[in-house]
């Protein structure tokens, strides 16, 4: 169980409308595993109140049991219900006794292997509980299944839903808060490692240096996180050996599709099938600009990314419990790898910038631009306002002259837009002498603006 819980409050305000409406809500809330799910609606549930059911993967038997536990007190010591439909019943009579009360089911994707589960909830919800104000959230962690079971339009539960939260891991500003006292720097180093999935993070002891957690947790064949990516695919897919080629493909720097072809010998047509699936499940990014018709994919989480790059080709020299000899591997490149984990944090910043109305524009394209030979960190590009907002972002501590010359070079780079009206900015580690560029209408943010404990995002 994660302890800590940092932020989520737009998720909590939307839950807590979602219980005051007047109207019947069936709400589904997922994402990846790990990503804090169960702790946010349980925090939701202390402050509101309602009903939580786990529902574990197993049989018929070992999932009534679980539900059975959280009721029996209202029955008899040992009381179960005998059948799944046995249970809804009493959901009718709780949510008639409770109006606008709160049932959770999580991890519902389970009940799919009950034979007829999903359908009877699915009965029970057009015929009672919709029509007596239930408010009845589905909480699961199995993105593809539960897009099967209740998203996709054949979704047995499709155009019942009246609301969907994907939970997402924490932005990395917010580590801040996780880590009080740790400098900016570490944070970006924390992040490139565990990312924003909370779970990890809880893993995490701040006292110890980067290197030693990620020895501890990570490159440890008896860590927590030494075999995460692998379990998280086998829970998903059914050949997780062929993801884990592509993932280990993309973190090598093989971001186009015959690049991804040629690396894992998997015919085009088949990479774009799993790349598909990897997508759905949040792991995998598809990018392409307004002017490029060439896609290229990148890993979505610092973490997978990190595994993927460092952990998995080194698997014959970890399980012989080298990681002494991995870690002295992994900091050759770890700067370098933590430059486009800085990438992902500055984007993530101008993106927060933006949604706070910080920096004015509305952009139709948000992300990296390549065109030839020329390569933008950052473009916020706005075709209907005719303008755009560019940034490069440097994991080092700049002086005032190399962070010019940087700035002059993006302007050289921006003609390639289409659009003159620009206006060009920095993101960096830090700039000495920052206010001289913010005075000649510059834009600078450096770590103590991205990781300032007062701002949102």
């Amino acid at each position: 169980m994660i302890v800590r819980f940092i932020n989520r409050q737009i998720e909590l305000n939307y839950l807590e409308e979602i219980a005051s409406s007047p109207r019947a809500e069936l709400v589904v809330v997922y994402g990846r595993r790990r990503v804090g799910k169960t702790r946010l609606l349980l925090e939701f549930l202390k402050r509101r109140g309602g009903l939580y059911f786990y529902i574990p993967n197993g049989g018929k038997g070992t999932v009534l049991r679980s539900l059975s536990q959280v009721v029996e007190a209202n029955f008899y010591p040992g009381f179960t219900f005998r059948e799944f439909d046995e249970f809804l019943r009493y959901l009718s009579r709780w949510f008639t006794e409770h109006r606008g009360g709160v049932v959770v089911l999580d991890e519902f994707q389970n009940l799919s292997i009950l034979k007829g589960a999903v359908s009877l909830l699915q009965k029970s919800w057009d015929e009672e509980y919709s029509r007596i104000g239930a408010k009845l959230i589905l909480a699961g962690s199995s993105v593809g299944m539960i897009e099967r079971v209740s998203l996709r339009g054949d979704a047995p539960l499709y155009g019942r839903k009246t609301g969907v939260v994907e939970l997402e891991p924490l932005h990395p500003a917010y580590l801040a808060q996780w880590f009080p006292r740790l400098e900016h720097a570490k944070l970006v180093e924390l992040y490139g490692v565990f990312g924003g999935t909370p779970a990890y993070l809880e893993l995490v002891n701040p006292s110890r240096s980067v290197e030693d957690n990620v020895k501890r947790l990570i490159l440890d064949k008896r860590g927590p996180l030494y075999r995460e990516p692998e379990f998280l695919l086998m829970e998903e897919v059914r050949t997780p050996a062929r993801y884990v080629d592509i993932l280990g493909a993309i973190s090598q720097g093989k971001i186009t599709l015959s690049e991804i072809s040629d690396y894992t010998g998997i015919s085009r047509e088949n990479v774009t099938t799993y790349l598909a699936t990897l997508i759905s499940m949040r792991l995998v990014a598809k990018e392409s600009t307004p002017t490029k018709k060439a896609s290229r994919y990148t890993l979505t989480d610092p973490f997978f990314e990190f595994w993927f790059r460092f952990v998995l080709p080194n698997r014959p020299l970890l399980e012989h419990d080298l990681q002494n000899q991995v870690w002295e591997k992994i900091k050759q490149e770890y700067n370098a790898y933590l430059g486009r984990v800085f990438e992902r944090i500055a984007r993530l910043h101008i993106a927060s910038k933006i949604r706070k109305g910080e920096l004015v524009i509305h952009p139709d394209y948000l992300g990296a631009w390549w065109d030839k030979d020329v390569e933008i960190d950052i473009v916020a590009l706005s075709t209907r306002e005719s303008k755009a907002v560019l940034f490069e972002a440097k994991w080092s501590t700049l002086t005032q002259k190399e962070a010019r010359r940087i700035l002059e070079s993006l302007i050289q780079k921006a003609t390639t837009l289409p659009t003159h009206q620009n206006t060009y900015g920095l993101v960096a580690k830090d700039v000495y002498q920052k206010e001289k560029l913010l005075h000649e209408g510059f834009i600078v943010y450096t770590l103590s603006d991205i990781f300032n404990p007062n701002q949102s995002v």
